[in-house]
């Protein structure tokens, strides 16, 4: 029986007592797996910056990021899997995204440019949670375009969406090679061109995003 099966398993079980209390499902839902995995990225996040800041093994650094970017994938299958999904994870989920990819594009990119790509990122997350909340993957790209719907379809599972998850995890990555891993294989022009494009094409959803919602607001505001 995996440990996985028995926290499931821990977490749906009612207590011999009744139902469990408030501090109970709190602490469930705190040591969900995808949760776990969430605070483990935010860990490697940490490693990662005091690798590099201490002792300048970019190197190293690079494998731990790429590892915290690995594990986005694994949370979410897990709670798919486990059925732990929890607005806490979610919003882990994002925090940890948006701040392990902030890092490399400050890092990387010196002065306001290697802050638009983060700061896109975090008003795409408020526009479409604040439109369509937990539902916002099909709330809020109901309508749109097909090339927006192609991206967003099953979950990123299509292949403009893999693409566009690629640029969105390994452009920073790519661009903070340049800088500290030139002439290597992390900082190779054929990693940049595959996500280089995934970028693009994520920040063109993220413009299409920006535009709906603004159109949103003008819209209440006309009433």
């Amino acid at each position: 029986m995996s440990a996985c099966y028995m926290l499931e398993n821990c977490v749906r079980a009612p207590t011999a007592f009744g139902a469990p209390s408030h501090g109970d499902v709190l602490a469930q839902v705190l040591l969900y797996a995808p949760n776990v995995v969430g605070y483990f990225r935010l860990g490697l996040l940490v490693a990662g910056v005091g690798v590099a800041c201490v002792s300048s093994n970019f190197e190293l650094c690079w494998w731990l990021f790429f590892v915290n970017f690995i594990l986005d994938g694994v949370d979410g299958a897990l709670a798919r899997r486990l059925n732990q999904t929890s607005s806490f994870g979610a919003f882990l989920d994002v925090i940890v995204d948006n701040a392990s990819r902030g890092v490399l594009w400050t890092w990387a990119v010196p002065g306001p440019f290697g802050v638009l790509p983060p700061l896109m990122e975090m008003l795409t997350f408020v526009c479409t949670h604040k439109a369509s909340g937990a539902q916002w993957r099909t709330g809020f790209f109901a309508n749109a375009p097909w090339w927006v719907q192609m991206v967003m379809k099953n979950g990123f599972k299509t292949p403009p969406g893999i693409v566009a998850v690629i640029g969105l995890m390994g452009c920073p990555l790519w661009v903070w090679a340049l800088k500290h891993l030139p002439n290597t294989v992390y900082s190779s022009l054929w990693v940049g061109a595959v996500t280089v494009a995934g970028r693009l094409l994520a920040f063109s959803v993220e413009l299409w995003v920006l535009k709906r919602y603004m159109a949103m607001l003008l819209k209440e505001d006309s009433r």
